[in-house]
């Protein structure tokens, strides 16, 4: 079984599960599925707001395909999202998603 199926069996099971929607939405951009990886992330950010990994690879979907204003849109509310927050990953976050917008700039 491949990836894809692998990561989609579990999310059957736990449709929700944070690993499991990023995972796919990753595997999905990478085979250029683009509408299906976009699905998983809003899936993702809607069921985990502060996912800062979520938020900044949701923005660089929409960067890579050119769509600027997009990019710029998710990012900025990834920085919303992970306001207040201090843990390693949301200041990783932050620091990622603040460089690409500074770029954009």
């Amino acid at each position: 079984m491949d990836r894809v199926a692998q990561l989609q069996a579990f999310l059957e099971r736990k449709p929700t599960d944070r690993f499991a929607l990023y995972s796919l939405a990753l595997e999905l951009k990478k085979a250029g599925d683009v509408a299906g990886a976009q699905q998983l992330f809003d899936r993702l950010l809607q069921a985990h707001p502060t996912s800062g990994a979520g938020h900044y690879q949701h923005g660089l979907l929409h960067y890579d395909l050119d769509e600027l204003d997009a990019a710029r849109a998710a990012w900025t509310s990834g920085l919303q999202a992970l306001e207040g927050q201090t843990d390693a990953e949301a200041r990783r976050s932050i620091s990622e998603i603040q460089g690409m917008l500074d770029l954009l700039d």
